[in-house]
This record gives structure tokens, sequence and C-alpha cells, in this order.
């Protein structure tokens, strides 16, 4: 018997077509059989890493730490345990076992971990399926191997997951703990790429904040030639009052040259062509695509993972979650049958490419586990409109790869007047090439045309215009902007930092499937039992840090916060990847980097002043609570009664006498709160249906009580 495990439903429905022709025939409730082969799946994580009280019932609390385990536990996810159990059951009759995950380190280890925690001895086959059309199914059953080759990949994905448990449980808990101590009583969510993204934003604001303004001038020159006209900026002599950046400070100084030149004519001294070519922009991965959706109509990255996904389970784009920008050599003669598709589909410009021209995307030396995100050359239909934005950029982006280079010539020219010298650029398109497949929506990818200027053209009489400009503070991170950033963040470390290097080899912080969820985990109020709040909020298009935010940056160890660990740790799990390091080695890095945060968590309380959230999402003063007496008092909403309430966010504190949280009313955004005047605890407001009358009970007391 032959069993194939998918890593999700849609992945089985593919490798089940490609098997039989009567494919829908051949299924039930948990798989896909015919004879003797079975395709199944799982649904992405289908084994759960086990909670803290599975090492020990004494760490179901949360004050409870380190916590390393020494027998690491994962046990099925009920949600999904039917489906677990089937695999499990026809596991124990197979022969062979085809590893169907996703062809990536997270995918090795979903299907892996299920192989080694139902002990399966048989042998296990490993196919890497990249997109679901036809040729691309074929390529992927061709290159079946043995799934030991891929054994290292495995570990990686462990490590990465284990080591991202021990952070994010431990540091967790001692830095909430820590700020309990100091009176603030928020869960400080601590990961190991959460944390050094939201420092990105909590620096910026800062730059921001701390930004002086400086005003300059600039004396433009304005000719034209031929119908063109074009501008040149005056160059600042040696006299020139300026700052340290070169920019002229004092207006009189160009004002008395504005006169010098006004009405007098000025000549060409220099002007050099140099003819450059521009090679089309490569294939998306999935955080470019990303980027520039965000850039271009404003999607969160969720949103376009989400369409870029339903295009792929319906055999539109191949494999959405990529981090390569390049294509295998051997896909290159499919161009001919996918620009056919495309030309079919709508885009003209497909039916003028040149199937023939292999551009630079076509490197097997640079492609991955996967290749981008390209069209499978099935035509789409029935798009929704954010389903088809998203396919024409994929679609338009694999066009230009069939395009020749955009030619044009780079111009820098200089123009005297009366001793003073005005330079310029620009460029001229002799051949645009793949340019010619779009219109270019982004202002700063507009070319400034120039003409064709020779020494000695003289222009009679020029304008010449004093410019009043201000220096600008660095521009906050938008969702697709921070999502470049961590993909990009070595740019944001010093050229002296070793680990720079690290940080380019190992593309970023994150992955291009979680880099979405991270920020979004950033952005999102959760008023529930966590009391997590929101690090960072959208001012427009803009993402600003909120207090709590800030407060974390500041007061959790400047090594969390810096990319360094995560280049590190991400560069250590390739090596692993690569079979140059042991997991265990590994793993006694991530403790010991742990440790020493526990050691610093607990020696230094947090500094920043407590705040609450409201309901609404908004800051509010913090109010000390009755029973337990910490200014950890929260105002929240009740769907159900459709009001808002006020609780104790603190989950230890209950009445002494019911063993309850206590729930107060709120009256004006303020919570009601009546006290017993023997025991000095909270009452509770009882409502008599019989006398339609309300009263004032204490638990404590078990009397009712009479207050004002």
């Amino acid at each position: 018997m032959t069993v194939y495990i998918a890593e999700k439903p849609d992945i089985a429905s593919a490798i089940a077509s490609y098997l039989w022709n009567d494919y829908p025939a051949c299924r039930n409730k948990y798989c896909y059989q015919k004879g003797d082969v079975i395709v199944t799946w799982a649904y992405g994580h289908i084994l759960m890493t086990a909670m803290p009280e599975a090492y020990g019932k004494e760490y179901a609390d949360f004050s409870k730490y380190p916590i390393f385990p020494t027998a690491w536990k994962k046990n099925p996810s009920p949600s999904t345990k039917e489906q677990f159990e089937y695999i499990r059951s026809v596991l124990k009759k197979a022969d062979v076992v085809v590893n169907g995950g996703d062809p990536d380190r997270e995918g090795q280890l979903l299907i892996d971990e299920i192989l080694e925690y139902v002990s399966y001895k048989g042998e296990v086959r490993r196919i890497l399926i990249n997109a679901k059309d036809p040729d691309s199914m074929k390529r992927a059953f061709d290159g079946i191997v043995p799934n030991e080759k891929f054994r290292p990949l495995y570990h990686a994905g462990m490590a990465r997951e284990r080591a991202d448990w021990l952070v994010g449980i431990n540091l967790s808990r001692v830095y909430t703990m820590s700020a309990r101590a100091g009176g603030r009583g928020s869960v400080w969510r601590v990961g190991r790429v959460k944390i050094p993204t939201l420092a990105l934003v909590v620096n910026r604001e800062k730059e921001i904040l701390d930004f002086h303004s400086i005003e300059y001038y600039e004396l433009d020159g304005k000719f034209s030639k031929g119908g063109i006209p074009f501008t040149a900026i005056l160059k600042p002599g040696e006299d020139a009052p300026t700052d340290s950046e070169g920019r002229i400070i004092e207006r009189k100084y160009l004002e008395q040259i504005q006169n010098e030149v006004k009405n007098k004519p000025a000549r060409v001294t220099l002007s050099e062509r140099k003819s450059q070519m521009e090679n089309a922009p490569l294939p998306y991965s999935l955080d470019t695509l990303q980027v520039e959706a965000n850039k271009r109509y404003g999607m969160s990255p969720s949103s376009v993972l989400a369409k870029v996904q339903s295009l792929y389970e319906k055999k539109y784009v191949s494999y959405p979650r990529s981090d390569c920008n390049y294509i295998p050599t051997s896909q290159h003669e499919d161009g001919r049958r996918i620009l056919r598709s495309l030309a079919d589909y709508g885009l003209g410009a497909a039916a003028e490419a040149d199937a023939g021209l292999k551009g630079r995307c076509f490197n097997d030396g640079k492609v991955s586990a996967h290749h981008a995100i390209i069209p499978t050359g099935i035509v789409p239909k029935g798009l929704d409109e954010w389903e088809r934005k998203v396919y024409d950029m994929i679609a338009v982006r694999y066009i230009e790869q069939f395009y020749p280079p955009c030619k044009y010539d780079t111009v820098k020219y200089e123009i005297e007047s009366q001793g003073h010298v005005f330079a310029g650029n620009g460029k001229a398109v002799v051949s645009p090439g793949w340019r010619s497949v779009v219109i270019q929506e982004d202002k700063d990818d507009e070319v400034k045309e120039v003409p064709n200027l020779v020494v000695g053209d003289v222009f009679p009489i020029p304008i010449y215009i004093i410019e009043t400009k201000k220096t600008k503070p660095p521009k906050r991170f938008t969702e697709g902007s921070l999502l470049a950033a961590m993909t990009n963040i070595w740019r944001f470390v010093s050229p002296d930092n070793p680990n720079r290097e690290k940080l380019k080899e190992c593309k970023g912080i994150g992955t291009p499937a979680t880099r979405d969820s991270i920020i979004s985990d950033l952005l999102a109020t959760t008023l529930g039992k966590s009391h997590s709040f929101p690090c960072i909020q959208k001012k427009g298009k803009e993402l600003v840090p909120t207090d709590f935010g800030t407060a974390m940056i500041e007061n959790i160890h400047e090594s969390l916060t810096k990319p360094d660990l995560t280049a590190i740790m991400e560069y250590n799990l390739s090596a692993i990847a690569d079979g140059k390091m042991e997991l265990d080695d590994f793993m006694k890095q991530t403790e010991a980097m742990v440790r020493e945060n526990i050691r610093y968590a607990e020696e230094s309380a947090p500094q920043s002043a407590s705040f609450l959230m409201s309901s609404d999402g908004q800051e509010v003063p913090p109010r000390e609570c009755p029973v337990c007496h910490r200014e950890t008092l929260v105002r929240k909403y009740s769907p159900k009664t459709k009001k808002h309430f006020w609780v104790c966010q603190e989950e230890s504190c209950v009445h002494p006498a019911t063993d309850k949280p206590v729930f107060y009313e709120d009256y004006r955004k303020k919570p009601v709160i009546k006290l017993c005047p023997q025991c000095g605890l909270p009452l509770n407001n009882v409502y008599s249906k019989k006398k339609k009358q309300s009263y004032w009970f204490c638990p404590k007391c078990n009397e009712f009580k009479t207050i004002k």
C-alpha cells in the first residue's frame, strides 16, 4: 500500500487528479482511494506543541518559569483529531509513504512529525509540488526522491518551532511578571520576530519626534529646447552659506545671484550621454508581491496572501508562500503555453512577447525550495475584483520576462551664466522594451526626459526661480513598507556589524508565510482573557506605536529588539537545513539566550507609566481593583448584553467568598463600585424580579446592605 499525505486538502485533490481521471469518485470523508493507493491530507499543523502544563501541573500558572522540556511533547489538535486518527490507522498498513508537505521547512516538518509521532518504520519518499497545473504536477512526480534527503530540513523546522516556543513561553511570562511587579498588569507577548519588528516602528517614531526641520533654498533655472522643457539647479560655490549636507541656507545669497543672471543668456558647458539598459524586474516572491500590492492598491499583506492563496487553490498561479524571485531553466519552454493563455485571458502584451527570450529570472542556481510566483497557464474565470488585481500583477510581471531590456540614455549636463553653474540630469528612452508592457503607476518611476543638449547651445533669456524647501522627517511605516523592512532587515543594521551579511543570506526576519500575521498580531486588540494590547496602531495608512508598544521596546533586553538575534538564529537554521549544524547545539544556544533574558527581566522592572485599554481600543488611565488593589481594572464590552462592564484583568483576582471574578457596571465610562461597610469587599448588585428593585448584597457577610 502507498499512502500520499498532503499538507492540505487542495494538494491532496491535485495529487488524486493527477493519478486518476475519475478521482472525484474515489473520495470519501478522509481520503481518495483506488486499489492499494491512498491520498489523504493534514490540515496544516495537525499536531500541536504541548502547552506548558503538559510538563507539570504547576506550569498552568503564568507566573511559573523557566520551562525547558527535556523530552518535547506533541498532541493531536482537537479540531483535527478525527483526521489524524485516520492517518494513524492507514500508516499501520502502509508499505510506502509519500510526504506531500509544502516544499519548505514548515511543510517538511508538518508531515515528518506525524510519521515520527506514530513511529512509522516503512519507506518514505518526498514529492515537491510548486504548482497544481498538469505540467508542474508531472515535474513533481518525475522528481520524487527518498525523504531521508530532507531530514536536515525537518530538523531545521523542528529547531525553529522549539526555539520560538522557548522564547515565547518563557520570556512572555518573565517580562509580564516583571511588569506586574512594577504595578503594570498587561500581558507582554514576546516573540523572536515580533519584538524586532515592533522596534522598527518604535525607533522610526522616535526619529520623527526628534526631527527638527531645516529650511533651505534652491535656485532653479528653467530652460527649453525643441519644445522639451527641463530644469537645472545652481551648484553652490565655495563661498555659499551651506549646512553640513551642502544645502544653501541663506535666501539673500540666491537673490543676489538671481539678479546677476536675470535676462542674461546661458550656455551649455557640459553634456554627457551614456547608453544604459534596464532589465525587467524579477517575477514576484510573496513579499515583493505584498509590498507592491500595498503600494499600488493599499491592500494589506494578509489580504494579498489570502487572494494569491485563493488563486493557487484554483490552479491559476504557482505556490504562493515563496521567498524566491527566480524560475528553473527547465520551465522556460512553458513560456510559450503560458503566454498564449495570458493572451486568451486578455493581456495583449502577451501576444507580442518573444517566448524565445531567456531573461535573467531563469536561473537554477538561485531557485530554492520554491520558484517565483507565476501563472500556471490555466485561463482564470470568475475572479473577484481583488483576485483579478493580484493575478494581473503576477501575469504582467511574468510577461515582462519575455521582453527585451529597456534601452535609454542617461544625460548629465551643466549650463553656465555669469560665472554661475547650473546642473541637472535625466533620461532619454531609446527603446522601451519591457516598459511598454504596462503603464507605470508610481510617480517615483516616471522617466524625466531631457532634450539632446550640445556643448555651446545658448539659451537667450532663461527663467530663474528661488524654491523654498524644508528637510522632511523619515516616513512612517505602512504595512507594505514594514513588510519590506522585515525582508530587507539588513538595511537597518550598521555596515560594520558582522551579522549584516547573515541577514542578507537568511532573507530577513520571519518567513513569507508568517510576516503578514506578525504585523497583524502587533495591530490586534485582544481584550479577552489574555489582556493583550495592541503594540501599533494605524493612522490612515501609517503605522504608529502605542504607549504599550513603546514601553515594551524601552524595557525589554536590547538584544531582543535588534534583528541580530533572529539573524543568527535564521542563519543557524539554514545551517541545520544544510547539514552543517546539529539540532542539539542550536537548542543549547537558544536556552542560554533565554536564561540571559530571564535574569535581565528579573533584575529590572519596567520604568514606563502603566496604562490600560478601553473596549474601543483607546488607552485610558488605570483604575485600582478593590479586591487585589492593583491598577488593573479594565472596561470591556459584552456582545451578549450589549453593555460595557468593568473587571480586573488579573486572572488570579477573585472574590474571597465566591472564588469568582467580580464584574462592575459601567456608568459614563466609570466602574460602579460599592464596598461593604463591614468587610470592605465589593458588593453584588442583585435585582428582584418580584419586587422590581435592586439590592446590594455582600457574599462574605451573607447580608443585604443599605447603600446610598
